[in-house]
């Protein structure tokens, strides 16, 4: 399209851009030097854009799909996707782990700040994540569920882990995820230490977990349970598991292990301002489905094979 500026003003508004985009001096300063109005630079500036004096090009990090991510945000309403391209021939198991984990720990950098509460759950790319996490404001860092998985990824070991990057207290808790019977639930919340990170639950404003898949099965939590009670449990239809929060495909949540889970609740899960998923593999895509339709996470963490799948959900 021609331009509708004179070359006179033309040339006006690429020296008030380059001064501006450039040289980096305010409006204020480009007014005063070059004796204009505040008014008269922002209107130079707003040209130069439209007539493609200036143009912007938005680098995206080569391992970051910007367009994959930006379209499951639409659609499925959440605050923010972040889709990590991982190559095809680096699409194993531990190779996207890594790839997610590194994903997460940027966006944990980013959003914790030192007045927030940090939740932490557990899992194999959660503890990834640690490995990548080497900023982080020193902020509370709770434990939101029991101990489950082995010692270097269960839920102890990542809060310990996270809460040395930032320097700020730990709040560990030193149970089993799912204990016996509600009764042994409620003796053992009444210990000093894990009653005091329980009651920090409701406190919580930033945390990362990941999504356990049942359907098909790929959850730590899963394969610490009874096989009796597992296989009662897939027979209701359970399709993903938060922190204990047994999901079904639809989003409907299953109350099986509520009374008996030292975990944060679905009450307490969908309270959180800023719930970070944090899933990669294509085996997982039906699990993070069933979890977006229970209404949980503002934010996801994955890996293209997984958003591909995600899409056509």
């Amino acid at each position: 399209m021609p331009s509708t500026l004179s070359p006179g003003a033309a040339i006006l508004a690429a020296t008030v851009a380059r001064r501006f985009y450039i040289d980096g001096s305010t409006k204020s300063e480009i007014a005063d030097e070059m004796g204009l109005s505040r008014f008269k630079v922002a209107r130079l500036l707003e040209q130069s854009v439209r007539e493609g004096i200036v143009r912007f090009e938005i680098a995206t990090p080569n391992s970051f799909d910007a367009e994959l991510s930006e379209e499951l945000r639409k659609r499925f309403g959440l605050r923010r996707v972040i889709v990590i391209d991982v190559p095809e021939e680096e699409r194993t198991a531990a190779g996207i782990r890594q790839a997610v984990g590194r994903g997460a720990a940027a966006v944990l950098s980013e959003l914790v700040t030192e007045t927030d509460v940090l939740g932490i759950g557990w899992g194999r790319t959660l503890s990834a994540m640690s490995q990548e996490l080497t900023e982080l404001p020193r902020s509370l860092v709770v434990q939101m569920g029991g101990m489950v998985g082995s010692v270097a990824e269960n839920s102890l070991e990542l809060v310990r882990k996270i809460s040395e990057v930032g320097g700020g207290q730990a709040y560990p808790l030193f149970v089993p995820l799912v204990v016996q019977d509600a009764l042994t639930k409620k003796s053992l919340s009444t210990q000093p230490g894990v009653a005091a990170a329980m009651k920090l639950f409701e406190s919580i404003t930033v945390a990362a977990v990941a999504v356990g898949s049942w359907d098909p099965p790929d959850s730590q939590m899963m394969a610490s349970l009874p096989l009796h009670e597992r296989e009662a449990l897939v027979g209701k239809g359970v399709a993903a598991e938060v922190l204990a929060t047994l999901i079904k495909h639809d989003g409907t949540v299953l109350p099986d292990l509520q009374d008996r889970s030292m975990a944060t609740g679905i009450d307490v899960l969908r309270t959180i301002p800023e719930l970070v998923l944090i899933a990669g593999g294509e085996s997982k895509a039906e699990a993070v489905h069933a979890v977006i339709n229970a209404g949980l996470g503002t934010t996801l963490v994955t890996d293209n094979s997984l958003a591909e799948l995600l899409r056509t959900m």
